[in-house]
């Protein structure tokens, strides 16, 4: 039972990574949390529901067209909820994104269905568990902890050898020198958006899947990564991929020893003692105050 548990919270924590990533992304280059991004995760798959259920495509075409829409729609997160408020106060800047989250929450109930409708999502091959002694083993899982992999590797490549990448880390280490420099920030910002949720859409994909999917799914995957993210250091981008494996772990673990309704529970409990025992997370860098 510990094997199986272990892998599988594996495989949600990776997915609870690429989330967190998103998360990471937004705040690192903005100073802001983006409370939507829940909802981008779960706009994606939708899409991909769209795309591979309904109209026929590869479950890959499909992957590929919800991470574009996904990118695109991050942008227009960034033109709504962000860009006129950018110089507005940090409450308003949540309420925005808080807003927004509704507005595409609300577009998915009429498009798809209601609070109560639920979606499947036919995995990419073959659900027959595989035994591995008393380990049990969904193919799915592989592919999903394989995927989650591959877009990390991806994500990592683009920050370090594309010039967008450069750009997004140098304004998100000083963004008055960036703009000294010649970088458009506020570019930078919108790519930001749109990188968010590209990787957000990218996840949805994934886990879809292993779950159901309907349109109150985004808050409940957002309170995850959001947690990993916090557990990592909002920061810290390493530090989300570590607080998301270990979230998820740790959510395996305590649904199946304890109790089943502590996989709900379990990201609230990660928030609260990181907070009292490490405000800036494992990975998070300790702000300096000079005096």
């Amino acid at each position: 039972m510990l094997g199986y548990l272990v892998l599988s919270g594996i495989t949600t924590g990776a997915l609870y990574a690429l989330v967190a990533l998103g998360v990471v992304i937004v705040f690192k280059a903005t100073g802001t949390v983006n409370f939507a991004h829940g909802d981008l995760f779960m706009i994606g798959g939708f899409l991909a529901f769209t795309f591979h259920v309904l109209m026929g495509l590869p479950y890959l075409v499909a992957l590929a067209l919800a991470v574009a829409a996904g990118f695109g729609i991050g942008i227009l997160t960034d033109r709504i909820a962000f860009r006129p408020l950018m110089r507005a106060n940090l409450v308003s800047l949540v309420l925005a994104t808080v807003g927004f989250s509704f507005i595409l929450k609300g577009i998915a109930r009429s498009v798809w269905g209601g609070k109560a409708d639920l979606f499947a999502f036919p995995p990419l091959i073959s659900p027959d568990p595989i035994f591995l002694g008393p380990l049990i083993i969904i193919p799915q899982q592989l592919v999903a902890i394989g995927g989650a992999a591959l877009v990390m590797g991806a994500f990592a490549a683009f920050f370090r050898l594309t010039r967008i990448g450069k750009m997004m880390q140098a304004t998100a280490d000083n963004p008055k020198a960036a703009t000294l420099v010649g970088i458009r920030t506020d570019r930078v910002y919108m790519y930001a958006f749109g990188v968010g949720a590209a990787v957000a859409a990218s996840a949805a994909v994934l886990m879809a899947p292993l779950t159901l999917l309907y349109p109150d799914i985004g808050f409940v995957l957002f309170i995850k990564g959001f947690a990993a993210a916090v557990l990592g250091g909002l920061s810290s981008l390493p530090g989300a991929v570590v607080g998301g494996l270990v979230v998820g772990v740790v959510e395996a673990l305590a649904g199946g020893y304890i109790n089943s309704s502590f996989l709900e529970v379990s990201a609230f409990v990660v928030i609260m003692v990181v907070l009292v025992l490490r405000p800036t997370g494992l990975f998070g860098a300790t702000a300096v105050r000079r005096v």
